[in-house]
């Protein structure tokens, strides 16, 4: 995929997602750079997050049945998973990881993997209490 241009459009997008902490959703990431970029479009909104995605630099987590998928920005170079809260919606980075060892993948399936990603719903120590 060729790089997009940078416009002021998109330096706005990055730096306002650069200092996000937390998941947010496209149009919150729309309505907090719409103040410094008037000229935005939804449509730009939705395709940089669509290449930070594939990039590496974002993961999408599906949204719950009829809300919209956020995204939370990533280190690729860390691997970690998420709690996502249905209560809150907070969510929590982890480093633990359900994933089965790779070569117990290979000995039961004959399955090689490379890659795999894991988010885990549930209630949060303050919505659990």
């Amino acid at each position: 995929m060729p790089t997009p241009r940078t416009t002021a459009q998109r330096t706005a997008l990055l730096d306002v997602i650069g200092a996000r902490r937390g998941a947010f959703s496209a149009l919150d990431l729309f309505d907090a750079v719409r103040e410094r970029a008037p000229r935005l479009g939804l449509a730009t909104v939705y395709r940089t997050l669509d290449r930070l995605e594939q990039d590496g630099v974002l993961r999408r987590l599906g949204g719950s049945a009829g809300s919209a998928d956020r995204f939370v920005v990533c280190d690729p170079s860390h691997h970690h998973h998420h709690l996502i809260c249905t209560g809150c919606g907070s969510v929590e980075e982890t480093e633990l990881c359900a994933a089965p060892p790779e070569g117990e993948l290979k000995r039961r399936h004959g399955f090689v993997a490379t890659s795999h990603q894991a988010d885990v719903y549930g209630l949060c120590r303050s919505c659990a209490a």
